[in-house]
C-alpha cells in the first residue's frame, strides 16, 4: 500500500482518481487547492502526488518543485487538459514522473500508478552513487545538487544525452564532466563547434577527406567523427547547425558509418554523442529550422544547467575561485572586497551567467590597479547602472509611485516554499521570505507584464524587439522560455 495525495479541484476527476486508489488498496488524500495538497504532503509523506497545471489559487507547475522537495520526496504526476503539451514539456524537464490527461481512464490510471511504484521501489533500493568527478565545476546549492544528480545519471549510461542551459552557464564543463565519469572516461573527448563550422567545410571537417578530393586537399585528412572513436563526440550549440549538415549527420549519428569525401568505402567510428544548445529545439522545429527526427535521436537523455541568477548561493565561491584564478593569471596579489561587494554582484541579473561574471571579474581587476581591495565602484559601468536602475525601481514601487492599478483577485504564487501575493499591498505568510526573495517575485512579475505587452505589439521582427528592450537575442530567448511565452514568429528577418 502506499499513500498517494490528489491536488485537482474537478470534484469529478478528484473522487475518481482517489476511488481507483483507494480500490486497489492504496492511502488516498484528497486536496482541492495547491495549498491543501501541499498541507496534505506535508503531513502524510506520501509516496505518489497527482498535480493539476491549472487550480484556482495558482499555476501547479511553479509550485512542483515544492511538492517534490517535501520530506519523503515524491514522484509528481501531472494532471493536465488538452493544450497544455508546452507545460507538461516543462514539468517533465524540472523531474516529474510522467503525466496523465484528462478525461482520466482507470485502467491507465491504475497501470501509471503501479509503474511509478515501482520505480519508486527501485530507486530506493538503488547504490548511493560514488562520488563525481566534477573538474571545474563549483557550486554547492539546491539547484546544482540537481544538476549533478542528472549528470551522474547521464555518465552511468551510453544512451546520447542534450545538454540544455543558457549561453555562458558551463554546458561543456558539464559535458566533459559525464565523460569524466563514463566509462568511456579514458577514451578521446572531441568537440565541434557548430556555431563556427562552416557548411562548405562541415562535410570534411566532420568526415575527413581522402588526398586530391577537391582543390586544396594535399593530402588525406581524418575527420572529427573519426577521431571520437572509442569516445564522446560532443555537438557544442546544436541548435546552429545548417539544415543541410542536420541531414547529412543524422545518418552518421543513426548508424554510426560515414564515407570520407573522395573515398570509395565506408568507415565505422564507435563514439557516445553529447549535445548541448541553449535554443529551444522543439520551438526550432514547429519553425522548420532544426529537423524533428535529428532533435529525437539527440534527446535521449537531458541535463539542465541552472543559470547564474537561480543559484546565487554559489556566487561566493565563484567569485572567489575566479578572483584567485584570475591574480594569479595577472601576477598579482589576490585581491580582498569590500564587505558591500558581494551584496552589489547579487543585486545583479548576470544574464551571460558564468561568462560574464568572469569577463566582469577581469575588468573589475584591471579597474582596481594597484588597490588591496575590490569595492563596487569597480565593477564594469553597466554592471553598477543596471544595480542601480533596480534599486531606485524598487524605491518607486515601495513609494507607490506608478503603481499599477489594484487586482480584484491576485493570483498566489509560490517560489522556494513560500507563497505571497504580490499585489501593491502584498501579503506575506507567517514565514516570512526574505527581501531579496520577495523583491525577485515582484520582478518576475513586472518582467513577465512587459514581455506579453511588447510580444503583443504588433512588431515581428527578433531584431526589433529585442533593440525595444534592449536585451541581447539569447537573453530575450531564455526571458520567454522562463515565463513560457510564445516565441513570435519569422515574419521579417531576425
Amino acid at each position: 500500500m502506499a499513500t498517494i495525495v490528489v491536488t485537482d479541484d474537478d470534484p469529478v476527476i478528484n473522487r475518481l482518481i482517489c476511488s481507483a486508489l483507494k480500490a486497489d488498496g492504496h492511502e488516498c488524500h484528497a486536496a482541492y487547492t495547491l495549498s491543501q495538497g501541499l498541507e496534505a504532503a506535508r503531513q502524510s509523506g506520501p509516496d505518489l502526488v497527482f498535480l493539476d497545471l491549472s487550480m484556482p489559487d495558482g499555476n501547479g507547475l511553479a509550485w512542483l518543485k515544492v511538492f517534490m522537495d517535501v520530506s519523503s520526496n515524491p514522484e509528481v504526476v501531472i494532471i493536465t487538459a488538452t493544450g497544455s503539451e508546452k507545460s507538461v514539456e516543462e514539468a517533465i524537464r524540472q523531474g516529474a514522473w510522467d503525466y496523465v490527461q484528462k478525461p482520466v481512464s482507470v485502467r491507465s490510471l491504475t497501470r501509471l500508478v503501479h509503474q511509478a511504484l515501482r520505480y519508486r521501489k527501485d530507486k530506493s533500493a538503488a547504490k548511493e552513487p560514488v562520488a563525481l568527478m566534477l573538474p571545474g565545476i563549483i557550486g554547492e546549492s539546491q539547484s546544482m545538487y540537481g544538476c549533478l544528480q542528472q549528470v551522474a545519471q547521464a555518465a552511468s549510461s551510453s544512451a546520447p544525452c542534450l545538454v540544455y542551459g543558457e549561453t555562458g552557464v558551463g554546458k561543456e564543463l558539464i559535458a566533459r564532466a559525464i565523460h569524466a565519469n563514463s566509462p568511456r572516461k579514458n577514451g578521446p573527448f572531441v568537440v565541434v563547434d557548430c556555431a563556427s563550422l562552416p557548411e562548405t567545410l562541415a562535410g570534411s571537417t566532420l568526415f575527413g577527406h581522402r588526398k586530391g578530393a577537391f582543390t586544396g586537399a594535399h593530402a588525406d585528412r581524418i575527420g572529427l567523427v573519426e577521431s571520437a572513436a572509442g569516445g564522446v563526440l560532443f555537438l557544442d550549440e546544436i541548435g546552429e547547425l545548417p539544415l543541410d549538415v542536420q541531414k547529412n549527420l543524422l545518418r552518421v549519428l543513426q548508424e554510426q558509418r560515414f564515407r570520407p569525401i573522395g573515398g570509395v568505402r565506408e568507415k565505422t567510428s564507435d563514439f557516445r554523442l553529447l549535445s548541448a544548445t541553449h535554443r529551444d529545439l522543439s520551438a526550432m522545429v514547429e519553425e522548420r529550422t532544426f529537423r524533428e527526427d535529428l532533435l529525437y535521436r539527440i534527446m535521449g537523455q537531458q541535463v539542465s544547467v541552472p543559470p547564474l541568477r537561480e543559484r546565487m548561493g554559489d556566487l561566493y565561491l565563484l567569485m572567489s575561485h575566479f578572483l584567485r584564478t584570475l591574480c594569479e593569471r595577472e601576477g598579482v596579489p589576490v585581491k580582498g572586497v569590500s564587505p558591500d561587494f558581494i551584496p552589489a554582484l547579487k543585486a545583479y541579473d548576470w544574464p551571460g551567467n558564468i561568462r560574464e561574471l568572469i569577463n566582469c571579474l577581469e575588468n573589475t581587476i584591471a579597474s582596481a590597479g594597484g588597490k588591496p581591495i575590490l569595492y563596487p565602484q569597480d565593477l564594469p559601468s553597466y554592471i553598477r547602472v543596471s544595480i542601480r536602475s533596480g534599486q531606485i525601481a524598487g524605491q518607486e514601487r515601495t513609494s507607490g509611485k506608478n503603481a499599477p492599478e489594484k487586482q480584484s483577485e491576485p493570483a498566489p504564487h509560490v517560489h522556494d516554499g513560500f507563497s505571497a501575493e504580490f499585489a501593491e499591498s502584498p501579503v506575506f505568510p507567517a514565514e516570512m521570505p526574505t527581501l531579496k526573495e520577495a523583491r525577485k517575485e515582484a520582478m518576475e512579475k513586472v518582467e513577465k507584464a512587459y514581455l506579453e505587452q511588447l510580444i503583443g505589439s504588433g512588431e515581428k521582427s527578433v531584431e526589433a524587439l529585442c533593440h525595444t528592450a534592449d536585451l541581447s537575442r539569447p537573453h530575450f530567448y531564455a526571458l520567454l522560455r522562463k515565463y513560457g511565452l510564445a516565441t513570435p514568429k519569422k515574419g521579417d528577418r531576425s
